[in-house]
């Protein structure tokens, strides 16, 4: 527990980016919370495709939902499942909530990703999540596209704790950064909406590290990149917030932390990434490396014209790092929308297969 403790003395949350039924029902979340110092969860449609398609965990609660309605859609069981698994895991946190002063014990489901590009459509569904759920300790995940950043604002201001996802680089966390700030200008209502800003870090090593190589297989920047893009978001942070023991506060969360190069350390993400007021959200997995054999640093600053400077490198060997990681949004869009279909294709084997065993 010692490296967990490292992390919390440096006032950064660590939640986990995984949910299923069994995780939820064999006690192993309830421990993760009380023994763990695990104090927040995030899902998206690659965890739900993982937990309900490579499993039979969900088949008897679909065979209800089928039996109570047979006209029900693919759609609306992943629904009412995936709104089952969140409400259990945020009654689990609650008290994590209410002892944080509304700013931890967060748990995270995601608007479909066919929608990442309609602000409307994201909206409306964002509005019935929030109010099927009916939990505090909710937030609903919002892609940081252009059409999600008009979404992020008016479902701010209309009192929703939002996670902005999907966040590659320093154009996505200002456009979010601000519309939490617009969000939240005129907010009425006493208890502020609360938010995180969820930056994307290991896909951007896996992008950029493949050029580098191409030019130098022993170059200074392979497997850092990515790090020192996220402290660069870290540093327009402590500047969009200077204030930082004061509402309203938007946390910068470290989004796909696994480590995917088997060279680097499989606890790197956290290790390096360790600041106040942020969240790393990392897989089970790599929580327990981390517990295990992690090296956290302690946040003593970080030198944005240091940062500035590494990353001018890469521009001058053609890198172009802006282009590359809108590039990754726009793929980290579709990957959800194949998992996504991936996951109702899947229930709808289920389903299939249920009514044959009844004929």
């Amino acid at each position: 527990m010692k490296n967990i403790e490292t992390v919390h003395k440096n006032k950064q949350s660590l939640w986990i980016d995984f949910i299923s039924k069994n995780l939820i029902e064999s006690g192993k979340l309830e421990t993760l919370i009380n023994k763990n110092g695990i104090t927040g969860l995030t899902s998206n449609p690659s965890i739900f495709e993982k937990a309900i398609s490579d499993s039979n965990d969900y088949d008897e609660d679909i065979k209800k939902l089928l039996k109570s309605n047979s006209k029900i859609s693919s759609y609306e069981i992943f629904e009412e499942l995936s709104i089952y698994d969140i409400k259990k895991a945020a009654e689990l946190l609650l008290n994590t909530y209410e002892n944080s002063n509304h700013l931890d014990g967060y748990v995270s489901i995601e608007v479909s990703p066919k929608l990442a590009y309609k602000s409307k459509e994201t909206i409306d569904q964002a509005i019935v999540l929030n109010k099927k759920i009916n939990m505090p300790n909710i937030m609903i995940k919002v892609p940081a596209t252009d059409e999600g950043i008009d979404a992020i604002k008016i479902l701010t201001n209309m009192g929703l704790n939002i996670n902005a996802t999907l966040m590659f680089n320093q154009r996505h966390y200002n456009n979010v950064a601000t519309a939490f700030l617009e969000g939240t200008k005129n907010y009425s209502q006493k208890l502020l909406p609360f938010s995180v800003a969820s930056f994307f870090v290991s896909r951007v090593d896996t992008e950029i590290d493949k050029l580098l190589v191409d030019k130098d297989k022993n170059h200074k920047l392979l497997g850092k990149t990515a790090i020192i893009n996220s402290r660069l978001a870290y540093i327009t942070f402590l500047k969009k917030f200077p204030n930082q023991n004061k509402k309203p506060l938007q946390k910068p969360l470290w989004g796909s932390t696994g480590t995917k190069n088997p060279n680097y350390s499989d606890s790197v993400y956290i290790d390096k990434l360790i600041a106040p007021n942020t969240v790393n959200t990392v897989p089970l997995d790599t929580i327990e490396k981390f517990a295990k054999k992690g090296k956290p640093e302690n946040y003593n600053g970080w030198n944005e014209k240091e940062i500035l400077s590494q990353l001018s490198d890469l521009n001058k060997m053609g890198i172009d790092l802006n282009q590359i990681t809108e590039n990754l949004q726009t793929k980290g869009v579709q990957l959800f929308v194949d998992s996504f279909d991936n996951l109702i294709n899947s229930i709808k084997s289920k389903i299939n297969n249920i009514q044959t065993q009844s004929i």
